[in-house]
């Protein structure tokens, strides 16, 4: 079989089948249609078929649909069985039917006039058409929005919508109303009024008129309204249409998302491009049969068909353009024309182009048409990053007259969210952004006077001289591979303001000093990741240069002298590993963004950023000798200090904390290194967020205390990491930090416990005061994290009145010493209280006999998780009530242990995972009920008998029943389970397997599939 057939195939004879089933259903449907055409001349009186006939006759030309093409497919692609068997069962019911003794029925008055409508294509739109029928027909939603770009088939897909509306007797009313661009309230009304029957509206104040149609149109038991072509939101009630009313509905059709959460729809329905497949289909049945198409056309058709990138309307329109066509150089010719935008005063430019530009039309501001049309400078089908998307709109000056950068992003970002809720723009989803490919054939027809626009097209050459005209505002060579520039080469384009050259060159590529001379009104210049090793002096000329991006030139080892760039606002030269030195730096007063990371400037010349006081973005990995503090205007900051002390870092901190900023801040105390990124905004969401975190490795304050650490962190901290602080033994009473939410230790050699007293504090607990209570201050900890402390014994020690409500999660890992989370009750005071804690997850602790003690669990009282790993000494996961720590003292009442609990109860429990315990002898000492459970798993635990969980086994759903993985079926029977039923009912989840699924769990194990037992 061939690999690339995704599931079981069908064979020869079950096709053979749906065959015969097929045939025979045609000829049922044709005695069907004879006995109705028998009906229909015996009556006098004018007849339809009934509503059950209309449903019966629709599924099997659906049935009839699917089987064709099931029939596309050949010896290398067989269909599907389960395709196949679906489609035979749909084919013997359809047969099966009985039809009404009468097949006609008397047709009522019209509802108006059906549309002709165009032949359907692809099983998305009928998939859509009977998602949009079938929420039609109920009850709850009263308000619909269709919405997609323009060409996609909203309108035809309504039209449908509309006609079968007309022919079923449970709606009372149906009118279609175009609404152009230009629409009034008034005239909107008698469009109404006219398309529902009522006769002719009288010329009436709006709002009389409004009342008039608002009680008509409530009359209606059953009434839909479809609006096409809504461009801005509607005020229902001005124009009288009665929202509220029972059995109104009402569907409108848009470009723009915005129009659907505007006017508050319930239903937001997409309508995406037809898929490859579907696209071609609907090709060939425009083009009709008349042209055969040999191998050579055929692979061009497919090339169209993909530069329309599944629009109907250009599918469409080229199909027909092409009917009659034989020659495949005509063919060619076409796809070239198409794929460089130039199809001339066709009916591609007539009718699709001009279609689409309306939504540019509707953009209204110049700005935001000029931010839309810059999309189209990329290579045709690229994934633009959203945020460097907003960083060229700023580069260009388009979100101009805002004070920030917080500004221009939120603006940017706006403009960007605006274009693609009008469909201009596609959201990827993780900060990515794709143009149509009609849509970019649109933008660059429009640019196509001002523009030169050879992006991702492999150029080995430069464009020649004639092609850079004195008209020319904006070129992108970007992604090519251009080998040579002409010596003498010196375009003359005066208006020319943007120039994208971005990995344009090939290795070794010189730009001639020339090149520039002519391009004196450039702003935005991008050189960024070519291979480039000094650029040209000229560039020194461009006073009106805005941006120059030179990022990622890894061997540019000279840049020109910039000091004459007076205009310049950005200069990123992040990534040009080779760059040693900039003259003239100082001189860019009005300089907003610079980037100098990972270039070899070490130290910038004493005095430089006294006259750089307007940045508002500084990335530089350099020394920086004098009071950045005084930027006052610097919202992002990233700097790497060495040899620093305690007065670079509290400038660093009065950085942080001056206003609500996000920041990462590395600190190693060992080699006196500061890092630090701040920011007014959180970076790329594709890449690691900024968020308010700070790492810390190294403190060796003398005797243990860690006050002094707490200097180093800024109070509004979220996210903490600390390694290798050996001198710190306890966290108690430190800090507050009341927005901590994850902290994180590693490798302290001396941490005993997180907070409370050590076990030789208590003595005698009747005749020595209690010891002062010592609270961990995170009042917002989510995730406590801990990793090789080789000392510490508890987290919470005697006395801790620790109450971390917001605590989710406990990860506990390498630490040798470790005997409990919570140290045993010896004193009055309670255990610390967790109402949140949702996970405890231990790893090579080889001393815990117990992961969770009973006296715990009441604090515990959401709990779902329990995850232990590679504990030698392990016995028991919870231990039986009363039971208590081993080697240390329970709770005594009048010298007599506590009371016993007879079971425990966890009915959150939903997942215990059990791995490399050789002593684990049961779960619990005591009964557990734990109706929630969905996940347990036991791999090498030989001693592991008994499973003492009252697990829900009766009446209640399968798929509620709980999973269980064990290495084997060995170990599977020797199971002791607490009810005498579990084993035989639990048998179906079985998994088996060493290691089966562990790494979902454990992710640093390697491990293998599970199977199935019995």
């Amino acid at each position: 079989m061939d690999v690339r057939v995704q599931g079981i195939c069908a064979n020869d004879e079950e096709i053979r089948n749906l065959k015969r089933k097929m045939e025979e259903l045609d000829d049922k449907e044709a005695v069907i249609k004879k006995h109705m055409g028998m009906e229909s001349a015996a009556s006098s009186v004018r007849k339809k078929p009934r509503i059950l006939v209309q449903k019966w006759l629709k599924e099997i030309e659906r049935a009839r649909y699917n089987f064709q093409i099931i029939g596309q497919a050949d010896a290398e692609t067989l269909p599907p069985k389960e395709q196949v068997e679906t489609l035979t069962r749909e084919a013997e019911e359809l047969i099966g039917r009985t039809p009404p003794p009468k097949l006609l029925g008397e047709a009522r008055h019209a509802k108006g006039d059906a549309f002709l409508e165009r032949k359907l294509i692809g099983e998305g739109i009928h998939r859509n058409i009977e998602f949009i029928w079938a929420r039609l027909k109920e009850n709850d939603a009263r308000k619909f929005c269709i919405y997609g770009m323009g060409g996609v088939g909203k309108t035809t897909i309504m039209m449908h919508i509309h006609n079968r509306l007309l022919e079923d007797a449970t709606f009372d009313g149906v009118a279609f109303i175009t609404v152009s661009q230009n629409f009034s309230n008034y005239n909107l009304q008698s469009d109404i009024w006219k398309a529902l029957k009522f006769g002719d509206m009288k010329d009436e104040h709006e709002k009389k008129r409004a009342a008039k149609l608002s009680k008509r149109l409530e009359r209606k038991k059953n009434c839909v309204l479809i609006l096409d072509d809504v461009w801005e939101c509607i005020d229902l009630e001005e124009v009288g249409i009665p929202i509220k009313s029972d059995g109104f509905k009402l569907v409108l059709t848009t470009r723009s998302y915005g129009v659907c959460r505007q006017m508050q729809c319930q239903e937001e329905i997409k309508i995406k491009p037809l898929s490859q497949k579907e696209a071609e289909s609907l090709f060939l049945e425009e083009l009709g049969s008349e042209v055969a198409l040999n191998q050579e056309i055929e692979a061009v058709v497919n090339s169209i068909v993909k530069e329309c990138a599944g629009l109907p309307i250009g599918i469409i329109t080229m199909a027909k353009s092409m009917r009659g066509v034989t020659n495949v150089f005509e063919w060619r010719d076409s796809l070239v024309k198409l794929k460089e935008s130039s199809m001339g005063q066709t009916d591609m430019e007539k009718k699709v182009l001009m279609n689409l530009k309306f939504s540019y039309d509707r953009l209204g501001n110049p700005d935001v048409q000029q931010c839309f049309l810059s999309c189209a400078l990329y290579p045709e089908d690229e994934l633009i990053d959203g945020f460097k998307l907003v960083e060229f709109f700023i580069d260009q000056g388009l979100v101009g007259g805002l004070d920030t950068r917080k500004e221009q992003y939120d603006r940017g970002l706006a403009i960007q969210n605006n274009l693609v809720n009008v469909c201009l723009l596609e959201d990827l989803g993780f900060g990515r952004i794709k143009m149509h490919d009609l849509i970019r054939d649109m933008a660059l027809h429009i640019m196509s006077a001002t523009s030169l626009v050879k992006a991702g097209k492999k150029l080995k050459r430069i464009p020649s001289k004639e092609k850079w005209t004195d008209a020319l505002q904006k070129v992108s060579l970007v992604k090519n591979n251009i080998r040579a520039f002409p010596l003498d080469m010196s375009p003359n384009c005066p208006k020319l303001s943007t120039l994208l050259l971005e990995k344009a060159f090939s290795h070794d590529v010189v730009i001639p000093d020339s090149f520039f001379k002519n391009l004196l009104g450039l702003k935005v210049l991008n050189l960024s990741k070519c291979y480039l090793t000094e650029l040209p002096n000229s560039i020194s000329d461009l006073v009106n240069l805005r941006a120059l991006l030179l990022s990622g030139c890894r061997k540019l080892c000279r840049i020109p002298y910039i000091g004459k760039l007076t205009s310049l606002r950005k200069l990123d030269a992040s990534g040009c590993e080779s760059l040693d030195v900039l003259e003239g730096l100082e001189k860019l007063v009005d300089l907003r963004y610079l980037d100098l990371t990972k270039t070899r400037i070490k130290r910038l010349p004493t005095g430089t950023l006294e006259h750089l006081l307007n940045l508002q973005y500084l990335k530089i990995w350099a020394v920086i000798e004098e009071d950045f503090t005084k930027l006052e205007a610097l919202e992002t900051f990233s700097c790497h200090l060495e040899d620093a002390d305690a007065d670079d870092f509290n400038r660093f901190l009065r950085v942080i904390e001056h206003g609500d900023r996000y920041y990462r801040l590395q600190v190693d105390l060992k080699k006196s290194e500061f890092m630090v990124e701040v920011s007014e905004e959180p970076e790329k969401p594709t890449y690691e967020p900024l968020e308010r975190s700070v790492d810390i490795l190294g403190w060796s304050s003398v005797g243990g205390e860690c006050s002094g650490i707490f200097s180093l962190v800024p109070r509004d901290v979220q996210a903490l990491k600390m390694t290798k602080c050996d001198s710190i033994t306890s966290l108690s009473g430190k800090g507050p930090l009341e927005h901590l939410e994850e902290l994180e230790i590693r490798e302290w050699e001396n941490l005993r416990l997180l907070c409370g007293g050590h076990d030789e504090e208590v003595i005698d607990i009747h005749d020595s005061p209690a010891p002062t209570p010592t609270p961990l201050l995170f009042s917002s900890l989510r995730v406590l994290d801990i990793y090789y402390c080789p000392k510490l014994k508890y987290l919470f020690g005697h006395g801790s009145l620790s109450n971390l409500s917001h605590l989710q999660e406990i990860k506990i890992s390498g630490c040798e010493e470790m005997v409990g989370i919570i140290a045993a009750v010896t004193s009055p005071h309670p255990l610390p209280a967790f109402p949140s804690l949702d996970e405890i997850s231990i790893d090579g602790c080889h001393k815990m006999k117990r992961a969770v003690e009973s006296e715990w669990l009441p604090h515990f009282p959401n709990l779902r998780t329990i995850k232990v790993t590679c504990c030698e000494k392990m016995v028991e996961m919870i231990s039986g009530a009363g039971q208590g720590q081993e080697g240390s003292i329970m709770t005594l009442v009048n010298n007599t242990p506590s009371s016993f609990q007879s079971s425990i109860s966890l009915p959150n429990l939903r997942e215990l995972k059990l791995w490399k315990l050789p002593q684990l002898k049961s779960i619990c000492g005591v009964p557990i009920s734990c109706g929630s459970m969905v996940n347990l798993r036991a791999y090498k635990c030989p001693e592991l008998k008994a499973i003492p969980l009252q697990l829900r086994l009766r009446n209640i759903d399968i798929k509620d029943l709980p999973h269980i993985w064990v290495e084997d079926e060995e170990k599977w029977k020797t199971l002791m389970w607490d009810h005498p039923d579990a084993q035989a009912i639990l048998q179906p989840y079985l998994r088996k397997g060493e290691h089966a699924n562990i790494e979902t769990y454990f992710p640093w194990m390697n491990c293998c599939s599970p199977n199935a037992i019995g």
